[in-house]
């Protein structure tokens, strides 16, 4: 059917009045949208999808039930225009995808109206996203998967890639898991930490985290932790990546790199020969922390969500409940790998020193086997256990899991405490004269 109105929405922004003056000339007749009548499709409802106001939202919807044409987004504009011109009307696939667009930027709109009457945990949700692109494959080869973006909400969507294939859905995961951990690793108490730091992410857990005097030496140390693992990983840096760094990187196989800038010489050496490497500039992305946290961590199980707080917390207190108190060193070194364990798939448990990660166990189904594997992929790697602290995201059950640490050559240990047995596992820490430090804050990580 020929389109011969357009009824105005309020909104008249520039691009809405251009793309009026170009209908105009084509004869279109003009008209408030008072004028809308019941299944009258040869008419456009058209404004402008910036804000949509609860009245605007009424209108939409019913031009809507009217089967009229509704055009809010300016982007398309150029589209709908030129296909007016060539056949005078609006094809049926641009009308569903115009009115999809026009019935989601309602729902947009009530969603924050809902958000705003409820408080934390609230009693009904509704989520509004858009797809910002496909990805190449979900999490394995046979599952399709697209990324959706929360109107108005920060991500790492809107970094810019200056190299490589598209993301793909465990990229954009271990990308995520290396930008929180940056973000939280960059201050301790409030205050920021004015060290390099590098950290090496592989399927969502930490093979290697270290801050440095230079990206070079947070780098090498934070690839040294387990090389093995860390092959076709993605690395985030928290400052500019300079030439050093990426001729430390050299011809390593990195899945993703990702930085708050690279320099020019070093973004051509790390994409030189490497045309599949993707470069992410992450912007201020690292400064952002409190507009990155808003809301909830949803995730979706057959037939709803769970739906909790952001695990932004870090120590609720800090209690030594050993006769022997860590050392200064050890305190320094206890509060990083306390950040890190926090990372790290159930059950966990790290060694460190206080600027770099020596040993990762991680995903064990007993405490005692993390404690054993972080030790044995240090040994494996030509680093030693011997003086480090451990920390791990929960209570020992039983001594025997402190006793694991204390074989590998850890001094000191952090955990939340709040077993039955805590007595059992203070009174051994005792006996080996460790330092042991309760937080009363778990972090499970599943």
């Amino acid at each position: 059917m020929k389109i011969r109105q357009v009824l105005l929405l309020d909104d008249r922004s520039q691009a809405v009045k251009s793309f009026l003056s170009d209908l105009e000339q084509l004869g279109l007749q003009i008209s408030p949208n008072s004028s809308l009548q019941l299944e009258d499709r040869d008419q456009i409802l058209m404004g402008h999808s910036d804000d949509i106001s609860e009245q605007t939202a009424d209108t939409i919807r019913r031009a809507l039930n009217y089967g009229c044409c509704v055009l809010i987004d300016p982007q398309k504009f150029p589209d709908i225009l030129n296909e007016i011109k060539q056949t005078g009307s609006v094809s049926e696939g641009s009308r569903k995808r115009l009115d999809a667009y026009a019935l989601y930027k309602c729902i947009e709109s009530d969603t924050k109206m809902l958000a705003s009457m409820q408080g934390s945990l609230p009693g009904f949700v509704v989520m509004a996203y858009e797809k910002v692109q496909d990805l190449r494959y979900g999490e394995n080869w046979h599952q399709k998967a697209a990324i959706y973006r929360n109107p108005g909400a920060l991500g790492l969507y809107k970094s810019a890639k200056l190299n490589g294939r598209e993301m793909s859905y465990n990229n954009v995961v271990d990308a995520e898991t290396v930008l929180v951990m940056q973000i939280d690793l960059s201050e301790y108490d409030g205050a920021g930490v004015d060290k390099a730091l590098c950290v090496i992410v592989k399927h969502a857990n930490p093979c290697g985290v270290a801050y440095g005097s230079d990206l070079e030496a947070a780098y090498r140390a934070s690839f040294a932790t387990d090389p093995k693992s860390a092959f076709g990983g993605v690395i985030g840096f928290n400052r500019t990546v300079d030439v050093k760094t990426a001729q430390a990187i050299g011809d390593s196989f990195v899945e993703v790199l990702l930085a708050p800038g690279y320099d020019p010489e070093a973004l051509k050496l790390l994409t030189e020969k490497k045309p599949n490497r993707r470069i992410l500039d992450v912007g201020d992305l690292l400064s952002r922390k409190k507009e990155l946290y808003i809301g909830h961590s949803v995730k979706g199980v057959f037939g709803g969500l769970l739906v909790q707080d952001y695990d932004t917390g870090d120590i609720k207190e800090w209690r030594v409940v050993t006769r022997r108190k860590p050392t200064d060193s050890e305190v320094r070194a206890l509060r990083f790998a306390w950040k890190v364990a926090k990372y790290v798939k159930s059950n966990a448990l790290v060694y460190t020193t206080e600027d770099r990660t020596i040993g990762i166990g991680s995903g064990q189904v007993s405490r005692v086997d993390s404690a054993r594997f972080g030790a044995e992929k240090a040994a494996e790697h030509g680093l030693s256990t011997k003086g480090t602290v451990a920390a791990t995201d929960s209570f020992f059950p039983f001594r025997d899991g402190l006793e694991e640490t204390y074989r590998a050559g850890a001094t000191a240990v952090v955990h939340p405490g709040g077993s039955i047995r805590d007595d059992e596992v203070i009174q051994a820490a005792d006996e080996y004269e460790m330092a042991m430090v309760f937080t009363s804050m778990r972090h499970f990580r599943h």
